[in-house]
Parts: C-alpha cells; structure tokens; sequence
C-alpha cells in the first residue's frame, strides 16, 4: 500500500502519499513481512504529539501505536502494524518570535492609534456636536429665564449653524414681540391711568360741587332766614308806628316827628336791604352796568363822607385822610366806587367803639392805585376773616348784631374784581382791622383794554363761593 510522507526535505511533500521508489527508503527503514504471499509496506501512524521546549528550539516526537493486526475478515490479508521507531522534529522559533514579537508591536502600535484616533474623534464631534447643543440649551434656559438678549454664536453653516440661525432669529422675533407687547402694555395703563384719574378728578369735582351745592343750600336757607328777619323787622316797626299814628297815640307833634322819622328810617333800611339784594343778584347775573371814567379818590373820598359824617360825629371818632399829594387818576364806575368806599367806610365806623380813630389813606403801587381804610375796633380772628366776603354766612357771624343787610362787602369785592382789581383784609384780634383794595391807574391803556373787554362783558361774575 501506499504510505504517507510525514517527513521531507521539501515540506510541500509532507502530508502527500508516497511510494517506495519516491525515496521513503532513506527516511524510514524498511521491512518486510510475508503475507499471503504479498509484500507489505510497514506502515508508520501518527498518533500523537508531544512538544517540549529545548532552548530556543522545540521538539516535536511523533510516536506511533502500538502494535496491531488488522484483518480482512476472511484472513486472505493481513497488515501487521510494529513499532518501528519515532521520528524527531526539531524546528527553530527565533524567527517565528521575532515575528511575533514584530506582530504585537505592529498590533500596539495599531491600537494606540486607533485609541488615538477615537480620542480625536469623539473630541472633535463633542466639539463640532456637543458644545454647540450644550449652546443652544443654556440659550434655551436663558429665554425660559425671561432673558431675551442671550443669543447663540453662528460659527458654521451646517446643521447646527442653520439651527443656532433659527433659534437666534425666534430668539429676536420673541424680543420684537414683548416689546410690542409692553409697548401696548404702557399704552393701555397710560390710558387706564388717564380714564382713571379723569375720572377721580370727575369724581372729586362733583364731590365738591355736592359739597358746595349743600352749602349753597344751607347758606341760602340761612340767608332767606336772615332776610326775611331783617325785613319782618323794619315792616313791623313801620307797622307798629303807622298804627300808633292812626290811633293817636301820638299827642303832641314832637311824638309825631318821632314816629315818622322811625318810619323814614325803618324804610330807608328796606330799601337798602332789597337794593343790596338785587345789586348782587345783578352782578352774580353780569347785568350790572358799568361805567368807567377816571377817578379822583379824593374827592371820592370826600364824597362818601358827607352821608358817612353824621355817624362819625355821633361816636366822636377821629377821622383822617393821608396818602400822595397828587393822586393818580384810577379807572372805575363813580357811583360804584361811592358804594364800596360807604360800605367799608360804614363798617370801620360800626365796628370802631367811640372816641375810636379811622384812617383812610391813597398809595401809588406801581401801575395800580391802592386805597386802605383802617380801624381801631377789636378786629377779626383769621378763621372769621374769609367769612367777610361770604354773601350769606357772615350776615350771622359778623354783622347780625348791628344794623345792615351784610352784603355790602360780599358787593363790594364783586365790584372792585369786575373792575381789575383786588380786595382784602388784614385784622387782629384787638388790634382793629384794615381794609384793602386796588384799581388800575388810568395811564394803563394796554391792561385798561383787556380789563374792559372783561368788565364790559355778558359773563356771569366769579362766584366767591362759601369760604373756609
């Protein structure tokens, strides 16, 4: 039978079959054995291998089995296997660990890098990847925060870059929009707070005009109630006297004279009680008819006297006049200006004890002439000083205790107002009082216009209205 090459020169032929004339003779020894009359080739089997280091070297021993016949079953052949011998391999490993030692370095090498390399790659995608994410969500948390100025920095035009645009552009879109918001917020608390605060002032005007009607009101039930006292009583003392006339109570001619001059005056009283009444009627109407001229106030003064003289005298008070040699001529209505001077001039005397002392004086006070008139009677507090000029309340708490309407100074001040200038008092408490007021000089032609087209006007007068 064929054997099989398990040894060679030639490694190519180790593995393949052999035959006796292929050289098998000078590696193994030959032997034969006679069977069935037929040659066989001894057979040599690997059946193991063993290795064992020696140096640098390793040794292989191929063993084969033990002896064992083999038959055919019908015994026409037999193979009869012996123990020959045992080849010996000897194969050097130097350049095989060389090359294994060059394979590991080049498999180090090889991992290194690729270690490397995936350092490098996973570095540059967190950087080309992760940061500009990272970016964009701190962003997000920054708008979540209210804070629209943070924006994302655009350093590429890939994906990221287009997507960092966009949230850059909502980003300024959402900006745009809060300011319009605001902007309508603003507008919308301005208006708000406009309605608002029209309607508070809406609001306190009717609070005090409610105030001032129910003044009004009661000013005027007071004043009704004054009225009708101050004319029930001259009525009924004309009344009284006129019946005592015509029963002829009165027997001699001096009784007679008596009554009838309490008559005259009782009348004369009425008269101008219901003239004050309609002359502030008038003027609160702006029906009073004005006429302007340029004034002497000294002679005006002089004038007002004359009627005022017979009171003076009777309370033997000191009357003086002081002020510039050459008065200036003043623009106002002659008769008007008459009424104020009687009145203030009536009050100062009324209200000054006897033996008292009343001054008038003239003063040049730049483009207006001022005129006071003083008094040494016990004066006016300053909480009663406003109610001077009160058309109704001062009827009771200053002047109802004497004789007169109360409306002469309430007349007054409408008179010297409607005529440009001003009126007011200055009093204390024991020490008199001193009433003041101006009217424009005459050499005023630019103001003297204006005040005309005011004078000379349909408007109704400025209402006093009830004072504090």
């Amino acid at each position: 039978m064929d054997g099989i090459i398990v040894a060679h020169s030639d490694t190519l032929l180790i593995g393949t079959p052999g035959e006796p004339s292929s050289g098998l003779d000078s590696l193994i020894p030959q032997k034969w054995t006679q069977t069935s009359k037929k040659d066989v080739w001894k057979t040599i089997t690997l059946v193991e291998i063993e290795r064992k280091p020696a140096g640098s070297k390793e040794t292989m021993l191929f063993s084969p089995p033990e002896k064992s016949d083999y038959s055919n079953g019908n015994g026409a052949a037999q193979f009869v296997r012996e123990k020959l011998g045992f080849v010996v391999l000897e194969v050097s490993l130097k350049s095989m660990n060389e090359a294994l030692a060059a394979g590991t370095w080049r498999a180090i090498m090889i991992t290194l890098i690729m270690i490397l390399g995936g350092a490098l790659v996973t570095v540059f995608l967190v950087h080309t990847v992760a940061v500009p994410i990272y970016r964009l969500v701190d962003a997000t948390r920054a708008v979540a925060e209210d804070n629209l100025d943070h924006t994302v920095p655009v350093t590429r035009s890939d994906e990221i870059g287009v997507l960092s645009s966009s949230f850059n552009h909502m980003i300024r879109q959402l900006k745009v929009s809060r300011e319009r918001v605001e902007a309508w917020n603003r507008e919308l608390e301005a208006k708000v707070a406009e309605r608002t605060k029209e309607l508070k002032e809406k609001h306190a005007e009717l609070e005090r005009a409610y105030e001032v009607l129910k003044s009004l009101d009661k000013a005027k039930d007071d004043f009704l109630s004054l009225v009708s006292h101050e004319l029930r009583t001259p009525l009924s003392s004309v009344l009284l006297y006129s019946e005592m006339l015509l029963d002829g109570i009165a027997d001699s001619e001096e009784t007679k004279i008596e009554f009838l001059t309490t008559i005259v005056d009782n009348c004369k009283r009425l008269t101008r009680l219901i003239n004050d009444v309609l002359d502030l009627s008038k003027i609160e109407a702006g029906r009073m008819p004005f006429k302007l001229e340029q004034l002497n106030m000294r002679e005006l003064v002089s004038d007002t006297l004359t009627s005022i003289r017979p009171k003076i005298e009777s309370k033997k008070i000191a009357f003086t006049f002081e002020g510039v040699a050459e008065a200036p001529p003043l623009w106002g209505d002659r008769d008007k200006i008459i009424q104020v001077l009687t009145n203030i001039i009536s009050n100062a005397v009324k209200f000054t004890p006897k033996g008292g002392q009343v001054t008038v004086w003239l003063e040049d006070s730049g483009k207006s002439g001022k005129l006071a008139i003083s008094d040494t009677g016990n004066g006016i507090s300053r909480e009663d000083i406003p109610k001077v000029f009160d058309r109704f309340s001062q009827l009771e708490s200053i002047e109802h205790h004497s004789e007169g309407t109360g409306l002469g100074m309430t007349i007054s001040k409408s008179i010297i107002e409607r005529l440009g200038g001003e009126i007011w008092i200055e009093s204390e408490l024991g020490r008199g009082t001193t009433v003041f007021f101006t009217l424009l000089k005459a050499d005023q032609d630019f103001e003297l216009e204006e005040e005309l087209d005011r004078v000379e006007g349909n408007g109704a007068l400025p209402d006093p209205g009830p004072e504090s």
